[in-house]
C-alpha cells in the first residue's frame, strides 16, 4: 500500500513582540520531515533557536537519510542526530554571541520514509504531536514540562495541564547543556484516514481536547491549521500558535 500525505500549516503571531515560533515541511529523497519549533529566550533569540534547530535536524535528515537502509533503528539514530546537531548547534551559537545566552527551543516532529509502514514521531518540550483515529483524538507526545510529569503520575487530569502554574517550565528542550537522553521517538503505524496534528503549547494549552477532537473530525483539511490557531488567539492565548495537519491518504 502507497501512503501520500495532504498538509495544512499555519504560524500566528501572539500578543508577543515577534513570532517564535517556526514551521517547515519538507519532501525530498522518499523522504517528508515535517516540524514545529517554539523557540524561548525572549526578544530575537527565541526565534534564532527556533529557526536554526529546524536547518540543522532538516539538513541531517536530508544529507544523511537518503543513503541510509531504512531500517527502524537506523532512521530512529538519524532524528537523534539530527536533534544533537541542532542542540549543539545552538550552544555554539550562545557561546559566540552574548544576545543568544540560554536561548533554546521546544521540538515536534513527524518523519516518514516511502513505502515504510510506520512514522516516526518525535519531541523534546512541550510541543506535540496527537492523531485522529476513528473520529478519536489521541495525544501521542508526552510533553517534557513538570506539569505533564505529575499528570503522567495520575495527580492532575491532562485538562488540568493546560492551566497549571507548572505547564511552562519544562525540564528538556534543545539549547540545553544537559542533553542526556535526546528526544523521545515514537514509531507510529500509519493507515489512510488518519489526520496527525503537530503544534506549539500556543495552540495545545489553548484548546480542550473535546473541541480540538470536534475541529479535527468534522473540518475540511483547506486553511484548518489557519482556523485553529486563530481560534486559540480568540480563546486567549497570549502566545504564538503554530500547527501542522497531515492527512494519510492511500495512492
Amino acid at each position: 500500500m502507497a501512503i501520500e500525505f495532504k498538509v495544512s500549516s499555519e504560524s500566528l503571531q501572539g500578543l508577543r513582540s515577534n513570532n517564535e515560533d517556526a514551521i517547515k515541511c519538507i519532501k525530498a529523497d522518499g523522504l517528508f520531515l515535517a516540524l514545529v519549533a517554539d523557540g524561548m529566550g525572549g526578544h530575537a533569540s527565541g526565534e534564532v533557536a527556533s529557526t536554526e534547530s529546524i536547518k540543522s535536524i532538516e539538513q541531517e535528515v536530508f544529507d544523511q537519510g537518503p543513503f541510509l537502509d531504512g531500517s527502524e533503528g537506523g532512521d530512529t539514530a538519524l532524528i537523534h542526530q539530527g536533534y544533537i546537531s541542532a542542540n549543539q548547534s545552538l550552544l555554539n551559537l550562545s557561546r559566540t554571541n552574548p544576545k543568544f545566552l540560554n536561548m533554546g527551543t521546544t521540538m515536534v516532529g513527524l518523519f516518514y520514509r516511502e513505502n515504510s509502514p510506520n512514522a516516526l514521531i518525535s519531541n523534546l518540550g512541550d510541543s506535540r504531536c496527537y492523531v485522529l483515529e476513528e473520529q478519536k483524538l489521541s495525544l501521542i507526545t508526552a510533553d517534557h514540562s513538570f506539569a505533564h510529569a505529575l499528570y503522567i503520575a495520575g495527580s492532575i487530569t491532562l485538562a488540568q495541564v493546560a492551566s497549571h502554574p507548572f505547564r511552562n517550565r519544562i525540564y528538556k528542550y534543545l539549547g540545553s547543556k544537559d542533553f542526556t537522553g535526546g528526544p523521545d521517538v515514537f514509531i507510529h503505524h500509519l493507515h489512510p484516514g488518519q489526520r496527525y496534528l503537530i503544534c506549539s503549547d500556543g495552540l495545545s494549552g489553548s484548546i480542550n481536547s473535546d473541541d480540538l477532537q470536534n475541529y479535527l473530525a468534522t473540518e475540511p483539511l483547506e486553511g484548518l491549521s489557519h482556523k485553529l490557531c486563530q481560534i486559540a488567539l480568540k480563546n486567549g492565548s497570549t502566545d504564538n500558535t503554530s500547527a501542522i495537519i497531515i492527512d494519510v491518504l492511500e495512492t
